[in-house]
């Protein structure tokens, strides 16, 4: 139907879409030349990050070709390792310079602002490209090993290049620790781990409802799951790769993301997720220290509650006086509106602190399993 359009109309109709759907767009080869203008017009950079990354796909798919042949015909294989190396820091560096050409274009004090804008752009492409991986053929299997391999490297070239850096951040010599800047963190993608747990914890608790229904509703359900299933691991493959220190500058900052995701994935009772991710960070699998670090995640913030009741009767400062006021007069409101009272968050439920016991045995025999050679989830 789009392809019978004109030109002008077409043009409008491309101005309600998100760069998403025009990508879509794009793959019709019929529409393609009008789609590219209008990409390049109002989407350059989204436009030419997608084509990087389709080209470092591309390579990737040349490489399992080649690997497959040379196992057919016992060729050595390490010439093509090089190759798919050299192709990947190709394309990092390529990344890289993209984002540096544009904030240049900027004055010096929006550099900060535009570079994180752009860095932004590039991870999230860069995640839903590895999320979609089912729906798209031109990506091979395991692509997503490959892609935190070239997430590593931009963090690599990101950290070890002073003029980059300071494009970022000009003060980052002074910056502690505790927040680093540098390109895909795991805390960039912490969202996704928690929206894939809970999409675990959906599936554990349907399973135990799947008796009640049909055959046919069952077996939909089962691909399904499976698709969800892959979809998790893939990404729990990949994420577990971003935990690598490629900087004592980012140690603690890793080491503090792990222990949060970790404690997601116990609390939802997703242990295949977690089991997976540690193994692609090459961190150990301890069930009962795991364990522990949540129970005291619950009583460090139990007794921080307690004694922050505390200093609140005794000495409220000046803007907790003001915040307390605030809420009484919101809850009179909503007495007076014959509202009910709002939930607490999430973070205060006592759920959010609880790992069932089932949890704990299903990792416990996963683990075991895995030490004992099956890669199940290979």
């Amino acid at each position: 139907m789009l392809q019978k359009l004109p030109t002008e109309l077409l043009c409008v109709v491309m101005e309600f879409l998100t760069f998403d759907d025009l990508d879509e767009l794009y793959k019709i080869q019929i529409l393609e030349p009008i789609v590219r203008h209008y990409l390049l017009q109002h989407y350059r950079f989204h436009y030419q990050v997608s084509s990087l990354l389709r080209l470092f796909e591309s390579s990737l798919k040349r490489k399992r070709e080649k690997k497959q042949s040379s196992l057919r015909y016992n060729d050595n294989n390490n010439d093509n390792d090089i190759d798919t190396n050299d192709r990947r820091e190709d394309i990092a560096n390529q990344l890289l310079e993209l984002i540096c050409h544009a904030v240049e274009k900027y004055p010096k004090y929006e550099h900060r602002t535009k570079f994180s804008d752009l860095l932004g752009i590039l991870e999230s492409t860069v995640i839903k490209r590895i999320l979609t991986h089912n729906n798209n053929n031109n990506i091979s299997q395991e692509a997503e090993n490959d892609y935190a391999l070239l997430c590593l490297d931009i963090r690599y070239k990101y950290l070890h290049s002073p003029s980059i850096r300071v494009l970022h951040d000009p003060k980052y010599r002074r910056r502690s620790t505790k927040y680093p800047l540098a390109p895909f963190l795991p805390r960039e993608y912490t969202w996704v781990w928690r929206r894939q747990c809970a999409n675990a914890a959906d599936f554990l608790h349907a399973n135990s409802k799947k008796r009640t229904l049909t055959t046919k509703t069952r077996v939909l359900l089962s691909n399904e799951d499976k698709n969800r299933r892959k979809e998790r691991l893939r990404f729990a493959r990949f994420f577990g790769q971003l935990f690598k220190v490629t900087s004592l500058y980012l140690e603690s900052n890793l080491d503090g993301t792990f222990e949060e995701c970790v404690r997601e994935a116990l609390v939802t009772g997703d242990v295949e997720s977690l089991l997976v991710m540690c193994e692609a960070a090459e961190r150990p699998v301890d069930v009962m220290s795991m364990c522990m670090m949540v129970n005291m995640a619950a009583e460090q913030l139990w007794t921080y509650l307690e004694t922050f009741d505390d200093w609140l009767a005794t000495d409220p400062t000046p803007e907790q006086r003001a915040r307390m006021a605030q809420n009484e007069q919101a809850q009179q409101q909503q007495q007076l509106n014959g509202q009910e009272e709002l939930p607490p968050p999430e973070w205060l439920l006592p759920d959010r602190y609880k790992i069932t016991d089932d949890t704990k045995l299903r990792l416990t025999l996963m683990d075991n399993l895995y030490k004992h050679g099956w890669r199940w989830f290979d």
